[in-house]
């Protein structure tokens, strides 16, 4: 990566133009600071703020092309409906009209067969309003089925009154090591990892753990390789290590955790004898990174968002405390794209304080997700609708689309076609970050205001204006008094945008006292503002720490699968984000082909595969076909793809190869590689 600070460059903008809007890029949870100039309502140019202490004037190439996808003639502009997903669409020149439409449509399946019947799938790219009004909207309908990735569920752990900051990534030169675990800063958060290579310039260890050999592995001092899904159980396997070597704060860990002594217990007799198994990595391995790190103090550890919905994700929060690494400078958690604060988005019309936080309430994050799963399997189902933002159907919410085939209303919130297109009868036109108001929190707590740069293409509306829409028109049908659910009209019908942020931020003991006025008075950014707003007098508790399980296995379904599906399957994004204006840029499309798949060169060569064949991936409960793409980024008991799949193990083969004979040269194949060496 250039260190462009070295550079001298020209100071605004060579291009003609009205006036200069200073906001904050939203092509990720960073939160850098952003010049666009302005010239007859089109952005002519884009800068990054030298003043802004988070990117100090650096953008990366995502934060540069977004105007792309405000003027791609393949964006989503108006209404459109038709009867199936093989049908044209009818375009709808009235927004009031289509949601007229959309309204009866939903009565008529609310009547039938219940609140039950509809889902609500929330895409983080919509905007944190559009997850606020379709959670209020969820509660007037009165359906739990809400699925969104707006919340860190390692956060659910902390307690009232326990006070855990994330430092920010400027802290990063103080640390001695940096441990990232499947987090790709380099290729995600590009601007976010400059701090990364100027803590390593000042002599901090630099640690990776990945499942494919990623840009910020190549960077790292050392760098391991891992199964899907196993980061979190690498983090229990450090744990006990770090316990054994005596590594640990002892002082801080019986002044932070709730029983320490059981805690200490559950680790002891926690058995590793299935370890190596689950996550492909060598025991001798995990205890030189525990040696490393336990006497590179202080620690921050980078996990990456992929983790926050699995099993003890809680455990990076555990290790910071019980290392001591917490509250101190260069040291402490720093989970990717958690910089949302608790929100107590219905405590209003529950009758509740909203600055009281009830973490009982939240339960299990991946509770609704395991009971759709059931539904998905019932021929009874009630499921019969579903409104989704972003491209849900191809990312959190793959194991839902055979049940979504079915369903009598598919309707898409979003901007671009794309695979939940697809699927959709209704599809409303949504307005992009760069045409709206709003609130960013960035990855390490700090909140800003994004000011609106352009006005919205004419037919675009923000998701709280949907479904603000949709819920005067459901109260009115049903008798239900909707205003309380969405006091934020104006005159006009719309959204004050700057009432409902100011009403948000008080529905969070961490935002409360902080408004709109105050953000946009921090001018140039330079002094940022950061949740906990307002410390307050809370007194001190203990969190309650993840305990070991008694030992680690693989899982009993993957063991089932493994002869007949031999490799591990990842499906995620390097470039583009999985929602809709990234993955329209056409370099995006170039560097990640949405049917790609990657295959380690010694695989491929086994089964005759070479690069750009086509090939077929099939798992227990689904198949994909794409093209191949040889490389060594991936190890050989693996392969990855941008398209999801809903599979943990697959079997790969070449067009005119029988499944029979591929799994038998694999089975061959890794009977004879397998040596000591488990990361190849």
């Amino acid at each position: 990566m250039i260190d462009y600070r070295s550079l001298n460059r020209f100071p605004g903008t060579r291009k003609d133009h009205d006036r200069v809007v200073r906001t904050i890029c939203q092509e990720c949870s960073v939160g850098c600071g952003l010049l666009a100039y302005v010239k007859e309502a089109r952005i002519v140019d884009v800068q990054g703020d030298e003043d802004h202490p988070i990117s100090r004037g650096r953008l990366c190439a995502k934060g540069m092309a977004f105007v792309q996808g405000l003027e791609n003639p393949d964006r989503i502009t108006r209404p459109a409906t038709r009867e199936g997903p093989h049908d044209q669409f009818k375009v709808l020149d009235d927004w009031e009209k289509a949601l007229d439409l959309l309204a009866e449509d939903l009565r008529k399946i609310n009547g039938k067969y219940g609140p039950r019947s509809l889902i609500i799938a929330c895409d983080p790219e919509a905007g944190l309003d559009y997850y606020i009004g379709a959670m209020r909207f969820a509660k007037l309908w009165d359906t739990p089925f809400v699925f969104h990735l707006m919340r860190s569920p390692g956060d659910l752990s902390i307690p009232p009154g326990v006070k855990i900051r994330t430092r920010p990534c400027s802290d990063w030169v103080n640390s001695q090591c940096l441990f990232l675990v499947e987090a790709d800063l380099a290729t995600t958060h590009p601007v976010a990892f400059s701090w990364v290579l100027d803590a390593q310039s000042r002599g901090t260890k630099i640690i990776a753990a990945d499942t494919r050999f990623t840009a910020t592995m190549s960077k790292a001092d050392m760098a391991v390789r891992i199964r899907p899904e196993t980061g979190n159980v690498l983090g229990l396997a450090l744990m006990k290590m770090m316990l054994e070597e005596d590594l640990h704060d002892s002082a801080f860990l019986e002044e932070a955790f709730a029983d320490p002594g059981q805690w200490k217990a559950s680790f002891e007799t926690m058995s590793l004898n299935g370890f190596e198994k689950t996550t492909n990595l060598t025991l001798e391995k995990v205890k030189a990174l525990s040696g490393l790190m336990g006497n590179k103090s202080p620690v921050t550890l980078i996990t990456g968002k992929r983790l926050a919905n699995r099993l003890n994700y809680s455990i990076w929060l555990t290790m910071a405390m019980a290392m001591g690494w917490i509250n101190v400078s260069g040291g402490g958690w720093y989970p990717l794209d958690s910089g949302v604060p608790r929100i107590t988005q219905n405590a209003d019309i529950q009758d509740r304080d909203s600055l009281v936080v009830s973490f009982e309430e939240e339960g299990d994050p991946n509770g609704l997700l395991k009971e759709l799963a059931v539904i998905a399997q019932d021929p009874e189902s009630p499921v019969k609708a579903i409104i989704c933002s972003g491209n849900c159907l191809n990312d959190f919410l793959t194991p839902i689309r055979n049940i979504v085939k079915g369903m009598d209303l598919v309707l898409y919130f979003g901007s671009f076609p794309n695979a939940t297109w697809d699927f959709s009868h209704m599809v409303f036109p949504a307005t992009l970050w760069a045409e709206r108001n709003g609130l960013c929190f960035s990855n390490d707590r700090a909140i800003q205001w994004s000011e609106k740069i352009i006005d919205p293409v004419d037919g675009c509306r923000s998701g709280l204006d949907f479904w603000m829409g949709l819920a005067r028109r459901f109260g009115d049908v049903k008798h239900l008094q909707w205003e309380p659910y969405f006091p934020w009209k104006k005159e006009d019908g719309l959204t004050d945008h700057v009432a409902f942020y100011n009403w948000l931020l008080d529905q969070s003991p961490d935002t409360a006292g902080c408004d709109v006025d105050r953000l946009r008075g921090s001018g140039d950014g330079s002094k940022l503002v950061f949740w906990p707003f307002h410390e307050g007098t809370a007194d001190r508790a203990k969190i309650k720490p993840t305990h070991a399980p008694a030992a680690i296995e693989p899982l009993i379904q993957e063991q089932e699968e493994e002869k007949s599906y031999p490799l591990c399957f990842q499906a995620t994004r390097i470039i583009s984000r999985s929602g809709d204006s990234s993955r329209w840029w056409p370099w995006t499309q170039e560097l990640e082909l949405e049917n790609a798949v990657q295959i380690n060169p010694e695989t491929a060569q086994v089964l005759g595969i070479e690069n750009g064949d086509e090939v077929l991936v099939s798992g227990a409960e689904g198949k994909m076909e794409g093209r191949a793409w040889i490389s060594r980024m991936v190890p050989r008991w693996m392969v990855w793809s941008p398209g999801h799949l809903g599979e943990r193990r697959v079997l790969v083969h070449k067009r005119g190869q029988t499944s029979e004979e591929a799994i038998h040269i694999l089975g061959e194949f890794f009977n004879d590689t397998r040596t000591g060496n488990r990361e190849g």
